[in-house]
């Protein structure tokens, strides 16, 4: 009976892992890509898409009364910022940057809401504020749970804290200070991971050509898969429309 339970648990757990649990699982090989092929697109919503307002009441003076949530930053012609999109079981390619990924505590919000993170990087986590916070990054596994990277308290104003990445995954940053605070960091393995602008545009450039799934992520609206082809030297279109829910 007891082995029972225990497959029974091990599926329920396996259930409530987000898919992007899953992503960049196989070993990552760089190599020269001659002649390789783009994915260009642009993420939109169906239609406006009011963003909440948060009410504040700690370190007023310093956070004010209220914040924009910016869970939802749509342009006025419907275009979406901050949705990550993301290559998936890329096995090789281009190197990967050496490019650090920041998190700042400013004005009692993270900034930014979402970034890239390079496995083999490093995250610069700061404190802009004269108030004490507390910069908590954890790997997200499932509603409401998540599984802790780092806990770091940053009581001084410009603090800055520097630790590796190393864990891959789509990871949430909390402050244990302030409820309202969150971000998201997408720590990959590969170099073709990106988040959209503010016109709701995105790119990922020198892809070996090949057939790929595209995962479209957005904390509002959700997620999809994208099954596309890239083709030597040439930009793949992939657009996507979210419509809430």
């Amino acid at each position: 009976m007891k082995k029972v339970f225990l497959v029974v648990g091990v599926l329920v757990t396996m259930l409530l892992l987000p898919l992007f649990a899953f992503a960049d699982s196989k070993p990552y090989e760089v190599v020269d890509v001659k002649d390789g092929g783009s994915i260009k697109g642009k993420i939109k919503s169906s239609g406006p898409v009011a963003d909440p307002v948060l009410d504040i009441k700690k370190d007023e003076a310093v956070c004010g009364k209220s914040v924009p949530k910016q869970e939802y930053i749509i342009s006025a012609a419907n275009e979406v910022k901050n949705v990550l999109v993301v290559v998936e079981d890329v096995e090789k390619g281009k190197a990967i940057p050496k490019t650090d990924a920041v998190i700042d505590n400013q004005k009692c919000e993270f900034v930014p809401i979402v970034a890239i993170a390079y496995v083999g990087g490093k995250y610069i986590i700061k404190n802009s504020d004269p108030i004490f916070h507390n910069t908590s990054l954890g790997v997200i596994l499932g509603e409401g749970k998540k599984r802790t990277v780092y806990n770091l308290a940053l009581p001084n104003k410009d603090q800055s804290i520097e630790k590796p990445v190393k864990v891959a995954g789509l990871q949430i940053v909390q402050c244990d200070a302030h409820s309202w605070m969150r971000a998201y960091v997408y720590a990959s393995k590969t170099p073709y991971a990106t988040v959209t602008d503010a016109k709701g545009d995105f790119e990922i450039k020198d892809l070996l050509p090949g057939k790929y799934k595209v995962r479209i992520w957005h904390e509002g609206f959700g997620e999809v898969t994208k099954d596309i082809e890239v083709k030597a030297g040439q930009a793949t279109a992939l657009d996507h429309t979210f419509t809430k829910k």
